[in-house]
């Protein structure tokens, strides 16, 4: 009987022992670049999904958080929050804040909230968009695992290189794609795009208003630009309402497709919407 309970035992701390730590990142599109960093070595998952501006964590994600080492932040708006809760139900957790050292954008807020001086201006978030700075935060990531495992920092440093190669690879696609397009705006429902439009020279027009539907006047003359500029497509986000995108598509002509600013594999949704916006804005 003494050997079973200390047989028990040993298995019980043999498995603490290689148990991989546990990292917990904001949203999918960080826990995507935590994975391709961190590979077999730390077990990744996310909290958000769908509207992450809505997000209020979950009694399973509590517990997810309760046990892990790091969680990953991303500059959303619902941290700010809960980071604070994460760290008293977690004492030894470690933050990390994955945008660390990107200048951040001003929110795209439309005309209206622009001159209304009730609203305040607020950061873009999307910085993960961007594939330079999707770099940026896999760099951010990759040290803050190297510091919590430095016995496998050459593991950590390989990755990042790969992905980092992949990343650049990709810029350097996009950019010829994107080159010849003498349209270069795009209509999109929540303004999600705004480092990807800087970064390839695009002008990103949202139909969303201060996180909110957009009034009837404003309606009219976003649905007037769509006329005048010829827009063929309209962009919605499969985590938000479509019903503006629908109704300006039908008074336009224009179709409706998805771009998801928050789908899980990065590098495949950013080759997506290169792809969607070059057809949107090449001669039919």
């Amino acid at each position: 009987m003494f050997k079973k309970i200390f047989f028990a035992a040993a298995l019980l701390l043999a498995s603490e022992l290689i148990a991989k730590p546990v990292v917990i990142a904001s949203i999918a599109p960080v826990e995507y670049l935590a994975k391709a960093v961190g590979g077999d070595k730390i077990e990744v998952q996310s909290l958000a999904k769908g509207d992450v501006h809505s997000y209020e964590p979950k009694p399973n994600d509590m517990k997810a958080v309760a046990k892990a080492r790091i969680f990953i932040a991303a500059g959303l708006e619902f941290e700010e929050a809960w980071i604070p809760r994460f760290k008293a139900s977690a004492k030894n957790l470690v933050v990390v804040q994955s945008d660390a050292k990107i200048a951040k954008l001003k929110e795209e807020r439309g005309e209206q909230a622009e001159h209304d001086e009730k609203h305040e201006a607020h950061a873009d978030p999307h910085v993960w968009l961007n594939p330079m700075l999707a770099i940026t935060m896999a760099r951010n990531i990759s040290d803050a695992l190297i510091d919590m495992d430095k016995a496998n920092k050459d593991f950590y440093l390989e990755n990042f290189q790969k992905l980092m190669n992949d990343l650049l690879a990709f810029d350097e696609s996009a950019k010829e794609s994107l080159a010849g397009l003498k349209n270069r705006k795009f209509v999109v429902y929540h303004p999600a795009w705004g480092y990807f439009a800087a970064h390839y020279d695009l002008e990103q027009i949202s139909i969303e208003r201060s996180g909110k539907e957009p009034k009837i006047d404003e309606m009219a003359s976003t649905l007037k630009m769509i006329k005048d500029e010829n827009i063929k497509v309209i962009f919605a986000d499969p985590n938000r309402s479509q019903k503006s995108a629908q109704i300006l598509a039908s008074h336009t002509g224009a179709k409706v497709e998805l771009l998801d600013p928050l789908g899980y594999n990065l590098l495949e949704n950013l080759k997506i919407a290169v792809g969607a916006i070059k057809d949107a804005n090449s001669p039919k």
